[in-house]
């Protein structure tokens, strides 16, 4: 069987762990510079390709897998002068592990498949440190052939990978899934705030909610933050939360539906990027939450 050739664009915080596996698991890989040169170069040491642009990847790539932060992005990638329509060949397939605006999706989805490309919406659960174990999870929407063509090389840096269903469906439910994260987490910041002013040991949130109803695998990496000033265990900024939810409300409003918990968790993500900065990950906001009712950090 015929090696695949891969390319991968978005070297951030996932995506240059994701194409280190990818390398090391022995497929040809293309990686395009960006500001920081960093890691393509050190991907390039082990044995990735340096190409100038994305039109040049898709000429050389059987799979181009996308991972940058917005919509706008992926679509200036594939659709710009010299982006991956512009090189592209049948049968070439992008794979978008961005967590993008469905609507998006569709649309582009529908655009390239008029020559003979394929897109596929791979959304990413988990962080960069199991990105780096190759123990990410997966979401897929795309046809069943194609799954099937790229689950083994996306195997290379997942542990677990969901087919949801037809293109675009994978992006929806990232983004619910991330409705559920980031509003545990905005629970948890505002449930140590609470504690902070009614002079309850915060230790004793972990200790007692860690055990009931009231743990989610968001307590742990918040209240490392509150306890500890540290932030290891869940290193997604505010920026990307703050953009989902709006991608969600957008979505929703699509379909018609209406929601009594999004839009407060929309406005507590916009306060905490704007107090904190878009930068922080989300377990600072819970400094944000502090600021918000005039309470010193360390109280």
């Amino acid at each position: 069987m015929k090696q695949e050739r891969i390319g991968f664009i978005g070297l951030g915080l996932m995506g240059k762990e994701m194409a280190g596996n990818i390398v090391r698991n022995g497929y040809p890989l293309s990686v395009m510079a960006n500001r920081n040169r960093a890691p393509l170069e050190a991907l390039c040491a082990e044995g990735a390709v340096d190409v100038s642009s994305a039109s040049e990847m898709a000429k050389n790539s059987d799979i181009v897998f996308i991972c940058v932060k917005t919509s706008e992005q992926v679509n200036e990638i594939v659709t710009g002068p010299d982006g991956l329509l512009a090189g592209s060949h049948e049968g070439l397939i992008i794979v978008d592990c961005s967590t993008a605006h469905p609507e998006s999706t569709e649309r582009l989805a529908e655009k390239v498949a008029q020559q003979g490309v394929m897109l596929v919406d791979a959304p990413l659960a988990r962080t960069p440190r199991e990105a780096r174990e190759g123990r990410l999870n997966v979401m897929l929407g795309g046809d069943d052939t194609t799954v099937a063509r790229l689950t083994p090389v996306i195997k290379s840096f997942a542990e677990n990978i969901f087919h949801v269903g037809k293109v675009g469906s994978a992006h929806k439910l990232k983004l619910i899934n991330n409705f559920l994260s980031l509003g545990a987490a905005a629970l948890v910041s505002e449930a140590a705030t609470m504690a902070a002013a009614m002079d309850v040991p915060q230790q004793k949130i972990l200790e007692i909610c860690s055990q009931g109803g009231a743990n989610s695998a968001m307590l742990a990496p918040v209240m490392e933050w509150v306890l500890q000033r540290e932030c290891t265990k869940l290193q997604f900024s505010l920026g990307n939360a703050d953009k989902d939810m709006r991608y969600l409300a957008e979505t929703l409003t699509s379909y018609q539906l209406t929601s009594s918990m999004l839009p407060p968790l929309c406005e507590f993500l916009s306060q905490a990027k704007s107090d904190v900065g878009e930068e922080s990950f989300v377990p600072q906001a819970y400094d944000s939450c502090l600021q918000r009712n005039g309470i010193a950090a360390g109280n």
